[in-house]
């Protein structure tokens, strides 16, 4: 945990709120931070960001939750989540972004401030047209929906000029559904299908294009498509794979110390999207509560909600904010906030989890100690929203066949468990050919190397990875 006066020195490249205005507050504040390259996008963001939940979404008495999203906007915080299925989340950015100026169209309007904030939201709709949906429940309806509670009426208008730096696909759990989000995508443009996958629909909105026939007026609504997860790391991973035109360009994914204990994300998903070029951001640092004390399950109503700052006896919440960070490829990490405190900045959630986010990263051994503190204390299923399959699987559809004086052989890749694939090695007749240094599988293409069939001879051909 840090201390008063650390926790100070940070905040205090942060101007006091007096009578600057919000974008002033924000450019002074983050003029003074590190930031980070969000991937493709071309964005620096904060290491911190503002999570969509917490008190965004279950607000006890006596919380203003729209002041929560104005002191992490003050303080320099500059990715702001939210998402469709967090209840009144986006209408509280709706209050926020009034009170900050940043409804487009409205007197006072702050140009400047709303293009330096990232501001992500996310669709947990499959299909962007569907015959048999029911009114309102596509990903352009959520689209429309997220535009107007944040930056209009709340009722469907949605001012001229309101744009979502990312609209994400959210929680993608199932192969099926990866299935469905790319029904009609590599057809777009060259037909127009009854049923539209939600990547389809999306790209029109990114674009200003009309191929699916959805974006009449050709909007330009999203800067960037992105996809969440915490589940499953494989469907994750063909959902990158199968992304034939570099549509996806943010990658959300719960990422905490007990991640190798599980199906490792960060040995499996994310080598991927940092090849790709994709931005990651990582979430469910705390586990959602349940390293503070809340069972361990999907948050659901206010009491569920944690309203302090770490807990004596359990892990620093400083070394769950940092070791996230310290993975390569991780932009940013959000968190949902329980209160705030302005008087009081050692009880405020928001600077103390900046303050940790500001700090050195721990190294490869530090991260070591925080995985085993945290295991010990809370176990595996303290990460309910992770499959816990945890041991290393090899690779599958390994082929081969003759080409005159070699044999190419293919396979598709191997899902890691808790230590990172370190090689291929390409073996027949117990004898190892070839060793190959891991790279991620990038495309559904499978890898493909060829070896003299002399060294083969009349041996099976195997493919193993290695750790």
């Amino acid at each position: 945990m840090f201390s008063r006066r650390e926790i100070l020195s940070v905040l205090g490249a942060v101007p006091a709120a007096g009578v600057l205005g919000p974008g002033t507050l924000f450019a002074q504040a983050a003029a003074a931070f590190p930031q980070r390259l969000l991937g493709r996008t071309g964005r620096l963001v904060t290491p911190l960001g503002l999570g969509g939940q917490a008190s965004l979404q279950w607000t006890k008495p006596g919380i203003d939750p729209a002041d929560i999203i104005v002191r992490a906007v003050q303080i320099g915080v500059n990715y702001l989540d939210s998402a469709n299925a967090y209840g009144p989340s986006q209408m509280n950015y709706g209050e926020a972004f009034r009170r900050m100026n940043l409804a487009p169209g409205a007197p006072g309007y702050d140009a400047a401030l709303r293009a330096r904030l990232f501001i992500a939201t996310k669709t947990g709709r499959r299909y962007a047209a569907d015959p048999e949906a029911k009114p309102g429940t596509t990903a352009i309806d959520d689209l429309k929906r997220s535009l107007t509670q944040m930056f209009g009426d709340g009722q469907g208008n949605i001012p001229e000029g309101a744009y979502l730096d990312s609209i994400q696909i959210h929680n993608l759990t199932a192969m099926a559904q990866v299935d469905q989000i790319y029904e009609g995508y590599a057809e777009r443009a060259t037909r127009r299908p009854e049923r539209i996958g939600a990547m389809a629909g999306l790209l029109d909105y990114r674009d200003g294009t009309n191929y699916t026939g959805l974006n009449p007026e050709h909007r330009r609504w999203i800067r960037h498509i992105g996809i969440t997860g915490h589940q499953s790391s494989p469907v994750l991973m063909s959902a990158i794979r199968r992304d034939s035109e570099q549509a996806i360009d943010t990658l959300l994914l719960a990422l905490n110390p007990i991640d190798r204990a599980c199906s490792s994300h960060q040995n499996n998903v994310l080598p991927l999207a940092v090849a790709r070029g994709i931005g990651v951001i990582a979430m469910k640092l705390f586990a959602d509560g349940a390293f503070y004390g809340k069972e361990p399950r999907f948050s659901r109503v206010p009491d569920d909600v944690i309203l302090g700052v770490g807990r004596a006896g359990d892990v620093s919440y400083a070394d769950l904010v940092r070791y996230p960070l310290s993975l390569a490829g991780v932009a940013v990490a959000i968190i949902g906030t329980g209160q705030i405190a302005r008087e009081k900045p050692e009880a405020d959630q928001l600077v103390a989890n900046l303050t940790a986010a500001l700090k050195d990263m721990p190294s490869a051994l530090e991260r070591v100690r925080i995985e085993k503190e945290t295991l010990d204390r809370h176990g595996a299923a303290a990460n309910y929203f992770q499959e816990k399959t945890n041991t290393l699987v090899q690779p599958a559809g390994v082929s081969t066949r003759r080409d005159g004086g070699r044999v190419v052989v293919q396979w598709n890749t191997a899902f890691a468990g808790p230590e990172p694939i370190r090689a291929y090695e390409i073996r027949a007749a117990n004898r190892v050919l070839l060793t190959l240094p891991f790279r991620p599988q990038l495309t559904e293409a499978p890898y493909s190397v060829a070896v003299p069939a002399s060294e083969v001879g009349d041996a099976a051909v195997s493919v193993a990875a290695v750790v």
